[in-house]
């Protein structure tokens, strides 16, 4: 029976929006707020177990614990005496990412990576605050018209801090293809089980199937306990070896060896899209959803001129593989481009040199070695002619034993005989003695030069700052503009780097360059301070920002300060803050706020 036209607690269903196993998904009016909602009702035959409801109460508590742009907003859910079971959220006007996906592919992979760069970071602040999805796939992804997306569905989320874990014993909960290892064979699901079905979007997004396929759910199943599947590079051409092993980490069979929870997945994806020119995924993503065609083949252009940038810089370092990389990443993206060609082409007329001179070595080795064995062979197998020698008498001594024959170790060339001067003729009678002439002073013996000291060849080191900034090393220029990704020949041993940038103070950290070890160092710039002021009613309801309080009216004069995290993957970060006045609901809430930015909350508290 449709709820359609009726009101449920202080809610009018507008109209059905979808159904599920679990319930039904309403478009609301929230009468006391004016706003419109999303109202989702348990099924009456669940609704009607103490279970289902226990479980429905059981999301709305874990989901409004969080507070992040890319996760749903739970605003209310229905008491336990309730006749409908309910939860509230924020409505959202948009389609899902499966219908996103159903019109076209994602090309080039980065796109891929960018989608779950963004809800690895909601995962990892669901992971933060001991929270799990466990049924991750594009169907629960909601993308707002302005390009956001949202989360949503923890339906079957688990809290991973509490005793009172309820499971559900014999059956399968979450999609079976997007399913970890360890929750098909009934064990703990950790982090780890999410960072699983991420991955499985990941290979889905940028291949267009996903990794374990076939033709019904038990053998799907066993294939992901098998952990066989095809490498996506055979399929997808301008697939980066970076991006691969970053979905074969995900993907990893033991979950010891995956990202232990979404953060560092969401990190590595920070890090490798930043190194390409991608450091606001969101507002990259945004435009992307606007027109996406366009920003597809920019995105295209943007990648070649940065891989053939990355390219050049590899073969002047003599870093082959991965310059080669590079440029067949080019190629895949760009058939025809021109200056990866050439350079290609440029690579191989230097190896066919470096082969041509060393078959050329070869041939002449040879033939010197040729030549020396067949002159000393002469010369050891026929003797010289000898002068005649007189027939020896009974007087003269045995002739010596013959020689043996000599050997001819191989050895550095003797240096060439230096002739000594001829020896003046002796004196001769009537001719007057020639006067030596005189000995010029030994010139003293030139100082013995002092080897310079030994300076250690420079070595290539990256420095990824995170979101981006100038860097300055030592007393060296600073860098002309600020990077996500400094490339720097520096030499082993410590470097002071001071990070700078229009929305940060300078941060100072000292880095310590091996020429054997890590050459990749990630800083983290610190950003500045925002100024959170709220314009509420009642005028005199006290506000909380972690530990500080103050009343409305007195923030709009002396804001809080807010101290920005260091170095965060985007510029905004999350802020929790609550409101509450006798005889008004309290209202708990968080907002983003960016670096240096004031921002004012306007709104007003609902009585009771």
């Amino acid at each position: 029976m449709t709820l359609v036209g009726r009101q449920i607690g202080r809610y009018r269903i507008l109209e059905q929006l979808g159904s599920g196993g679990m319930s039904v998904v309403y478009k609301g009016l929230d009468t006391a707020l004016d706003r419109e909602v999303a109202v989702k009702v348990l099924h009456p035959h669940l609704a009607s177990k103490d279970e289902s409801r226990k479980r429905l109460a059981r999301e709305a508590r874990a989901v409004a614990r969080l507070h992040h742009p890319n996760i749903l907003e739970v605003f209310d859910f229905s008491a336990s005496d309730a006749q409908n079971a309910y939860i509230v959220t924020e409505y959202i006007r948009g389609h899902t990412l499966r219908e996103y996906l159903d019109e076209g592919g994602l090309e080039p992979p980065e796109l891929a990576a960018m989608l779950i760069h963004e809800l690895a970071a909601a995962l990892a602040h669901a992971h933060e605050s001991g929270v799990i999805h466990r049924d991750l796939k594009p169907e629960n992804v909601m993308v707002r018209e302005d390009g956001v997306l949202k989360l949503m569905d923890f339906g079957i989320a688990k809290l991973l801090e509490t005793d009172e874990r309820m499971t559900v014993t014999g059956t399968l909960v979450g999609s079976p293809a997007h399913m970890a290892p360890e929750i098909i064979e009934g064990l703990e699901a950790g982090p780890e089980a999410d960072v699983f079905s991420l991955g499985i979007m990941l290979y889905a997004f940028v291949t267009g199937r996903l990794p374990f396929t076939a033709p019904n759910t038990t053998a799907t199943l066993k294939r992901i306990l098998d952990g066989a599947y095809e490498d996506p590079r055979r399929r997808v051409g301008s697939l980066s070896d970076e991006l691969a092993e970053i979905i074969a980490t995900c993907l990893a069979r033991d979950r010891h060896h995956r990202y232990p929870h979404a953060g560092r997945l969401r990190d590595a994806l920070a890090d490798y899209l930043a190194g390409l020119g991608f450091p606001r995924v969101g507002e990259e993503l945004a435009s992307f959803f606007a027109d996406p065609p366009s920003y597809k083949k920019a995105a295209r252009q943007r990648l070649v001129a940065a891989l053939l940038e990355r390219g050049e810089r590899f073969l002047a370092e003599k870093r082959t593989p991965r310059a080669l990389a590079s440029l067949n990443q080019v190629l895949a993206l760009d058939a025809q481009n021109a200056r990866a060609l050439a350079m290609l082409e440029g690579f191989n007329r230097a190896r066919r040199r470096q082969l041509w001179i060393k078959r050329g070595l070869q041939a002449g080795t040879a033939l010197v070695l040729a030549t020396a064995l067949g002159t000393g062979g002469y010369f050891l197998f026929r003797a010289p002619a000898s002068p005649p020698v007189a027939p020896l008498t009974p007087s003269d001594p045995q002739p010596p034993a013959e020689a043996p024959p000599l050997e001819l170790p191989a050895r550095a060339p003797l240096p060439l005989p230096v002739t000594p001067p001829a020896p003046e003729p002796a004196d001769s009678p009537g001719v007057a003695p020639k006067k030596a002439p005189a000995r010029p002073a030994e010139a003293p013996a030139p100082a013995e030069a002092k080897p310079e000291p030994h300076r250690p060849a420079k070595v290539h080191v990256s420095i990824l700052v995170r979101p981006y900034g100038a860097i300055q090393v030592d007393d060296m220029p600073p860098s002309p503009q600020p990077l996500a990704q400094h490339d720097l020949q520096l030499t082993p041993g410590p470097h002071t780097i001071t990070v700078r940038c229009d929305w940060c103070e300078d941060a100072v950290e000292t880095i310590h360059v091996a020429a054997d070890g890590d050459k990749v160092f990630r800083l983290r710039a610190l950003l500045k301070a925002s100024r959170l002021s709220f314009d509420y009613q009642p005028p005199e309801a006290q506000v909380r920002v972690g530990e500080e309080r103050r009343t409305a009216r007195d923030s709009l004069e002396h804001p809080f300060d807010i101290q920005s995290p260091r170095g965060p993957a985007s510029f905004q970060h999350r802020v929790e803050y609550e409101v509450s006045h006798p005889g008004y609901r309290t209202e708990k809430r968080a907002v983003m706020v960016e670096p240096g930015k004031p921002v004012t909350l306007r709104g007003s508290l609902v009585a009771e």
